[in-house]
């Protein structure tokens, strides 16, 4: 084949060579060993974290294999369309067109969508991990199958792609962050069959120049500023005495040992989390909450109000750092919810009124609409989408990161209100999805192990969820005194 000016006959057994002279690529020694694997075994799979080049390399191994195979057909797919079209597809045709301009040729990418043909037994393609049959049917001689994000692929299209996988040329790649336990891509990987690779973030020579005080020769890939802050974020400090398996040592022979949680094993050290779920708060988080401080400041009231009659309509009271009451009750429909609330922003003048909106609560809005009432729905987009799944979620753990800068005060609750809600905020899990982000489990599912729904914990987060209403800003403020005079 001449398509962009090169005879690729000799580039069959070598991505390698073919990545760094036809396409012009540099790659680092973990990038160079996934192309080596594909040319040497026909099951790869790669665990990565973010910002290594995964899906540089991956790139350019779907122009590799259709450039030095025809005939052949090759395709890739992703949990979206977005990732295959805006992340995998526009790397490839970036590539290729940068190698037909080194080569003086016009490129042979098709006008509109992933897609590279020269005859219907010689094409690339993306399709979008949505319908099974997709992969299904296609017995190539020369066929590579890329999975990119492949802990969002679900198992009809893993089924599909083994049914292709049937004469000696077939390959197929797997690259991902490894989040999730209960994906199809960890059932896979445990089976055996994929040579297993993985690229962590603290391996990545960008990394390791940066550390020993030298210019990143990768200045697009990740930088040592981004481990730092998710170390900060993600990680929690352990004496030496105490460490694990499971700790590093940051920076290498500085003495300072972390204990990762599953979102930096996932995203940076690319390997599974150690524990498929994990609880948003400890018992030591907790503890942390009994010691009393000053109830000072604008005050806040968070309202989980009931869906169902088996349910408890839960309120709880803050001003500042400090929870002052808490009150649940069972079997009350949205006038009376409404009319206790009313009390208390009579009792508390000025208070915020952070009411879930979801199912019956927006009855409770309406009725309040004279005050500074709020409404939070759960099941809303996240103000940090990327981190997490909904709006729920992010209150669950912005409630922890409070009370992990010593801004949650819980001493003034009584025994009995102090023991239901520790119950409920000590039992509910957490995963991290198949995009890497933290999603709190379902009341539903917290309900099946408690035996009863969380809604004070719900209450007792919405009474500390950052809200754009009056008094939010002074809180703030407030907040940030107290971070800068402990």
């Amino acid at each position: 084949s001449q398509r962009i000016g090169v005879d690729f006959a000799r580039y069959r057994g070598d991505p390698v060579g073919y990545i760094e002279e036809v396409l012009g690529l540099e790659l680092t020694e973990a990038q160079a060993q996934i192309a080596s694997a594909l040319a040497e075994h026909r099951f790869v799979s790669v665990r990565a974290g973010h910002g290594v080049g995964k899906t540089t390399v991956a790139a350019a191994l779907v122009n590799w294999f259709y450039d030095c195979f025809d005939p052949c057909v090759v395709i890739t797919t992703a949990p979206t369309k977005a990732q295959v079209v805006d992340v995998l597809w526009k790397e490839i045709r970036t590539q290729r067109i940068r190698a037909c301009r080194r080569a003086g040729r016009p490129h042979d990418l098709l006008k509109k969508g992933p897609r590279i043909e020269s005859d219907p037994k010689h094409v690339a393609m993306g399709l979008t991990a949505r319908d099974s049959e997709a992969f299904q049917g296609r017995h190539e001689e020369n066929i590579l199958i890329v999975f990119d994000e492949a802990v969002g692929v679900d198992a009809p299209f893993w089924d599909g792609a083994k049914g292709m996988m049937t004469s000696p040329n077939a390959r197929w790649l797997t690259i991902y962050n490894p989040t999730d336990v209960s994906s199809q891509a960890y059932a896979e990987e445990r089976k055996g069959q994929f040579v297993q690779l993985c690229l962590s973030v603290m391996e990545h020579p960008n990394i390791t120049h940066e550390l020993a005080g030298k210019n990143p020769p990768f200045p697009a890939a990740v930088r040592l500023r981004w481990v730092e802050d998710r170390v900060v974020d993600w990680c929690e400090s352990v004496p030496a005495d105490s460490v694990t398996e499971r700790d590093f040592e940051f920076p290498p022979g500085s003495g300072r040992w972390f204990r990762p949680d599953p979102e930096f094993e996932g995203r940076v050290l690319g390997r599974w989390p150690s524990q498929g779920d994990s609880v948003v708060w400890t018992e030591a988080l907790w503890n942390r909450c009994l010691q009393p401080s000053a109830a000072e400041g604008p005050v806040q009231i968070g309202c989980d109000v009931a869906r169902y009659g088996m349910d408890w309509t839960s309120i709880v009271v803050r001003q500042g750092r400090s929870v002052l009451t808490h009150e649940t009750h069972r079997g009350w429909d949205t006038v009376r919810t409404a009319s206790r609330l009313r009390e208390l922003a009579t009792e508390f003048p000025g208070a915020v009124l952070a009411v879930d909106d979801d199912g019956v609560g927006g009855g409770v809005v309406d009725q309040l609409a004279d005050l500074n009432v709020r409404a939070v729905r759960s099941g809303s987009r996240a103000v940090e989408p990327e981190r997490y799944p909904n709006r729920r979620s992010e209150l669950w753990f912005g409630t922890a990161r409070l009370a992990c800068e010593g801004l949650v005060d819980l001493s003034r609750l009584p025994d009995r209100a102090a023991t239901l809600l520790r119950a409920q905020m000590l039992g509910v899990r957490w995963r991290l999805d198949s995009m890497g982000r933290r999603v709190v489990e379902s009341k539903d599912d917290t309900k099946r192990r408690l035996k009863r729904s969380p809604d004070d914990a719900d209450a007792f987060n919405l009474a500390f969820a950052q809200v754009e209403a009056p008094g939010a800003k002074q809180l703030e403020a407030l907040m940030q005194r107290v971070r800068d005079n402990p």
